[in-house]
């Protein structure tokens, strides 16, 4: 299945070749966005080499580092290309900045430091905070720069067109009218949305056994290690909060609220159509602040919380972390053997109930839409692709993240490859008043995950 994509003209450089840029690649090819000639892969390892080889693109081992990523991006790009950062413990700031200086076109998923980056010697620091990282990469915009669209995969990325679009069916459901361009904190106020939760249960496995220090994921392992392990919670913080949690500090400028405990240890209560309630961890990430501030009026923000069920062996992964065995061995969870489902999306939690929209894919279905994809990784790559059909029509609209680009446009390209899209109503809430400490759950999450 392919659908309308604009094509790209010049070369692309596309910098890590984990699962994401694995299930990319075809994509690009049979969405006819690039033909192989104009791609390049430049990686740290020989993970992705099979996928480049069997579409005869052009692959390097080149790990990008502080000393010569100036030197390796120049001898692949010239102005007017397009670098696709896909990659782990690699500046996003650093590659940015060469792009802009370059003026070559730029887009990541996941706004990432060097490697080290997400630990501080400063335990009080925050500069590695998502909520500072951000920050930095927004600072780097310049008007009428080449385009370099930031965090813009599923989440962050795609959940924050599906939020806009939740929104729009609340205001439906509640008969209040709506704006041709609304102005989002003002409707999400009028609604009584106190609370956003980005949910995302992901049942896939491949019933093999988990390896003592082997740490599994259904999409980055190193990824995830560092969002549940290295990374304290971080949660944007609503005005109707009072209490902020012991050991919490509210950072400035951006009404983030970064946890004393690292995302594997916070569990939150929300809700899914799968299952009904569920108890997840509370993981920083990059939507969790742009959503907040995309939803703040003068006098009004909601709580915006990512809460993550992850698939089994990633949490029998973190169990092993708690009980104290070192990581060894980093892995993703092989597409083709894989079976299960990922669903994601936006829950707003209103004075009146909930209300959820959001993807249920299938490995099944994701395996019969995109070779060298589980129902992770095509998530993801749906948010890419939409995210190119955007950058094509705004080639110099600077430093943008999600929430300032055009949903319709982008969910337009990634909803073929979301399975179901579905927009639920529940009577679903923690209890009243609808503040953090309802929705949190002080049990032990990873043992309760695997007993």
């Amino acid at each position: 299945m392919t659908c309308p994509q604009p094509r790209f003209s010049r070369r692309i450089l596309m910098a890590g070749c984990g699962s994401i840029g694995q299930g990319l690649l075809p994509l690009l090819l049979s969405t006819r966005f690039a033909d192989p000639s104009q791609i390049t892969v430049m990686t740290a390892d020989e993970k992705g080499r099979h996928v480049a080889a069997r579409y005869g693109i052009r692959y390097l081992v080149e790990p990008l580092t502080p000393e010569n990523h100036e030197s390796l991006l120049a001898s692949c790009l010239r102005a007017g290309d397009l670098l696709l950062n896909l990659s782990v413990n690699v500046s996003s700031q650093a590659l940015i900045r060469w792009c802009r200086t370059h003026d070559v076109l730029y887009l990541d998923t996941c706004v990432e430091p060097w490697a080290g980056g997400y630990i501080s010697q400063d335990a009080d620091s925050i500069e590695t905070t998502n909520a500072r990282l951000r920050q930095k990469a927004l600072e780097l915009h310049k008007p009428g720069a080449a385009t370099a669209v930031i965090a813009h995969g599923m989440n962050p990325g795609l959940v924050s067109h599906l939020l806009k679009e939740a929104l729009l069916a609340l205001a439906g459901r509640k008969g209040i009218a709506v704006a041709s361009v609304p102005a989002w904190g003002r409707l999400a106020q009028t609604l009584g949305v106190k609370v956003v939760h980005v949910v995302e249960r992901d049942t896939q496995d491949n019933d093999q056994p988990l390896a003592r220090g082997e740490f599994a994921n259904t999409w980055s392992a190193e990824g995830l290690y560092s969002e549940a392990w290295l990374q304290r919670a971080e949660l944007g913080w609503g005005t109707h909060e009072h209490t902020i949690p012991a050991g919490a500090k509210l950072l400035p400028e951006s009404r983030a609220l970064r946890l004393i405990d690292a995302g594997a240890k916070v569990r939150l209560r929300s809700w899914l159509p799968s299952g009904g309630e569920q108890t997840g961890m509370l993981l920083t990430h990059h939507e969790v602040i742009s959503i907040a501030r995309l939803l703040e009026t003068e006098d009004y923000q909601p709580t915006v919380c990512y809460v993550y069920t992850p698939c089994p062996k990633a949490q029998k992964s973190l169990l092993q972390l708690q009980a104290g065995h070192a990581v060894s061995k980093f892995c993703v969870l092989d597409g083709d053997a894989a079976q299960g489902f990922d669903e994601v999306g936006v829950l707003l939690v209103h004075d009146t109930g909930s209300l959820w929209h959001g993807s249920t894919l299938s490995c099944d279905e994701a395996r019969a839409l995109a070779s060298y994809n589980s129902a992770t990784s095509l998530q993801v790559v749906a948010g890419i692709l939409g995210a190119l059909a955007w950058m094509l029509d705004h080639p110099r609209a600077g430093v943008v993240e999600a929430e300032a680009m055009d949903s319709a446009q982008v969910l337009a390209v990634a909803r073929p490859y979301l399975g179901l899209i579905s927009t639920v109503e529940t009577d679903w809430q923690p209890g009243a008043p609808l503040t953090f400490d309802k929705f949190r759950n002080e049990k032990d999450f990873l043992y309760e995950a695997i007993s």
